[in-house]
């Protein structure tokens, strides 16, 4: 459904941007689909994904030990 979506916006000139399929936990290295994403947090420019709430509040403790920045 989102592809036809997509391509009557397209005859219309509108662009629809593409969520990531695949996501990377940073604090596990874990890679899991965009589509079951509990878990995120907000840091500086930028929206991090988790696979587990576990996952989530170690980076919500230290973000910069994840970020190196």
């Amino acid at each position: 459904m989102r592809k036809k979506i997509t391509s009557v916006l397209k005859k219309f000139g509108l662009h629809v941007e593409q969520e990531p399929e695949t996501l990377f936990d940073v604090v596990c290295g874990m890679e899991f689909k965009a589509a079951t994403a509990e878990y995120r947090s907000d840091h500086k420019d930028g929206a991090y994904y988790f696979c587990s709430e576990s996952c989530k509040d170690h980076f919500d403790s230290d973000p910069e030990k994840y970020t190196g920045g």
